[in-house]
């Protein structure tokens, strides 16, 4: 298992952070859409290599995105009408992506009732901390992805 952070930030446009590993070493780049509608994100390596791309569909009620892979499609993520749940379908597979507590600050990624991350907001003096914890290292990048957009629907509204 290993653990991703990010500290809080707030998206303005052309928002760029890093997410870091446990003892502060930068692991990938992250990076919202400068000119385009909706909060669309690049996940990146360190190389500068574009790892997937998370596109919010819009108009659209409740939030969704298609996550992208050199322009193949290979998820589609949907949040439900009621609660902070997001359903998941597509070629990485049926995952949820479900609140832990009533806050909605801890969530829990499940494919095929596993967990295979964990989603949380800690909450501390100053600016707040995203903390991922990746379980099933084979969704890493798309794990990296799904921190950064529920922190943009759920946290930064």
């Amino acid at each position: 298992m290993k653990n991703y952070y990010i500290n809080e930030k707030l998206f303005a446009i052309g928002s760029k952070f890093n997410v870091l590993e446990d003892g502060d070493i930068p692991a990938f780049v992250v990076e919202s859409d400068k000119f385009d509608l909706g909060k669309n994100i690049s996940i990146y390596n360190l190389s500068g290599e574009k790892l997937l791309y998370f596109k919010q569909k819009i108009p659209s009620l409740k939030a969704s995105y298609r996550v992208l892979d050199n322009k193949k499609e290979l998820a589609f993520i949907k949040k439900n009408f009621i609660g902070n749940t997001y359903k998941v379908t597509g070629a990485l597979g049926e995952m949820l992506i479900k609140p832990d507590n009533i806050l909605g600050r801890k969530y829990n990624i499940i494919l095929n009732d596993n967990i295979i991350g964990r989603i949380e907001k800690e909450l501390t003096f100053g600016r707040d901390r995203y903390t991922l914890s990746v379980i099933d290292e084979n969704y890493t990048n798309f794990l990296i992805g799904v921190l950064v957009m529920v922190d943009m629907v759920k946290f930064s509204n």
